[in-house]
């Protein structure tokens, strides 16, 4: 087995879903047999958002106890460690320890590229993982140390497509998704009986920030986030009899604002704050709806991504349906029952009747696809082949 570090957003950025877009990586790892630390630097100055007082600063006090207890609660033996770049304070371990777990790991995971430290260097074998197709690609996230891995994978999985527009960067990117850990979504299972029963009048919903960091301009084309795609279905609710729930974060004001709109339009509108203060009210978000409704950043759906949503994979473990706007998934995963894929307002009309007419399948199917196509028994060990077999030199072109 191997010794893995695990760099990721999780301590400057302690929200649930957050947290476990990361943390099913480590569970997973851990659950296969392999010794994993995780290592998080601070990369800008005030980066820590505290949950509680919703404020940033350079203290990285809450996260770390959020993360930290969440490895405890999960029984994982790993190192938490977190680098302040600026001051050089480590939290969790000393310089020389850092040093020490990158010079005897087999591989280094970065998860998502917010994380670069020089001392990356010393690890044998380094791999990023894109979780955000398109913005990465063209150098919003993962700028730094671009050049110094041995892999490239992303959850754009068509990346090398031919109608995929996303630009490589001179990169060969291999094509991944989000791992699940079922196990911790296992109790919330309910028979086809029970479901039918327990959320009947439950809502569809979603966890979103609403506008996250705003439009990107590409060589002349705008490429905007997911405010742009929900006010294209803004009067969905009037087309259908089934409540749509939409759990909202970002800023203050422009959420306040927008909530009027969709709440007039007949949207049920929740504060994402509160839900993703930890992993308890998280999941018993998820696990009381009915399924999830969402939509994709613009950009995800513009280029064809074919992402698919980490969030969503924690409705398929709890064995809830997911309707979601297509971004291309639909290439390849397998839709129509447990995954609905939706490209316009009849389409997710359409998706929401064909569930709510057959609800106990669906929610079968959910689980057998989280099992069979994003379980960490099947991501995780595909991934590492490949990044433990890599080729050795680095990518070292020149990108005119």
């Amino acid at each position: 087995m191997a010794r893995i570090v695990v760099c990721g957003y999780t301590i400057r950025h302690p929200l649930a879903g957050n947290i476990l877009a990361y943390f099913h990586y480590l569970l997973g790892l851990h659950y296969l047999g392999h010794e994993v630390l995780y290592l998080e630097e601070s990369g800008w100055s005030q980066s820590c958002y505290n949950p509680i007082n919703r404020d940033y600063s350079d203290a990285p006090l809450v996260g770390l106890h959020a993360v930290q207890t969440l490895i405890n609660t999960y029984g994982v033996n790993a190192i938490v460690c977190y680098v302040n770049r600026d001051t050089g304070t480590v939290y969790g371990a000393d310089w020389q320890e850092v040093e020490g777990m990158l010079e005897t790991a087999d591989l280094l995971l970065n998860i998502g590229g917010v994380c670069w430290l020089p001392e990356f260097l010393l690890c044998k074998r380094r791999v990023l993982i894109d979780m955000d197709p398109f913005f990465t690609q063209i150098g919003q996230f993962a700028a730094e140390g671009r050049n110094d891995y041995h892999a490239y994978f992303t959850y754009g999985a068509n990346i090398k497509q031919r109608n995929c527009s996303i630009p490589s960067d001179g990169i060969e990117w291999l094509p991944t998704v989000p791992p699940v850990v079922p196990e911790i979504w296992r109790s919330s299972v309910l028979t086809p009986e029970q479901g039918c029963e327990e959320r009947a009048n439950a809502p569809f919903t979603t966890i979103a920030n609403w506008s996250a960091y705003g439009k990107t301009i590409y060589k002349g084309e705008c490429y905007g986030q997911k405010d742009e795609e929900f006010m294209r279905l803004l009067e969905l609710p009037s087309y259908c009899t089934q409540k749509l729930e939409l759990a909202l974060s970002g800023k203050d004001t422009e959420i306040a604002e927008i909530t009027k709109s969709l709440q007039t339009a007949g949207w049920l509108v929740r504060d994402a704050w509160e839900i993703s203060a930890n992993l308890s009210t998280y999941s018993t978000y998820i696990t009381g709806s009915r399924g999830e409704f969402s939509v994709a950043k613009q950009a995800y759906v513009k280029t064809r991504s074919g992402w698919f949503s980490d969030r969503s994979v924690c409705y398929l473990a709890a064995g809830r349906p997911v309707i979601l706007q297509d971004t291309g998934f639909s290439d390849w995963l397998r839709t129509g029952c447990g995954v609905l894929a939706f490209s316009s307002l009849k389409e997710a009309v359409d998706c929401i009747e064909r569930v709510n007419a057959d609800y106990p399948a669906h929610c079968l199917a959910a689980r057998e696809i989280a099992e069979q196509t994003f379980s960490y028994k099947v991501v995780l060990p595909r991934l590492l082949e490949t990044a433990m077999y890599a080729r050795d030199e680095l990518r070292r072109v020149e990108v005119r």
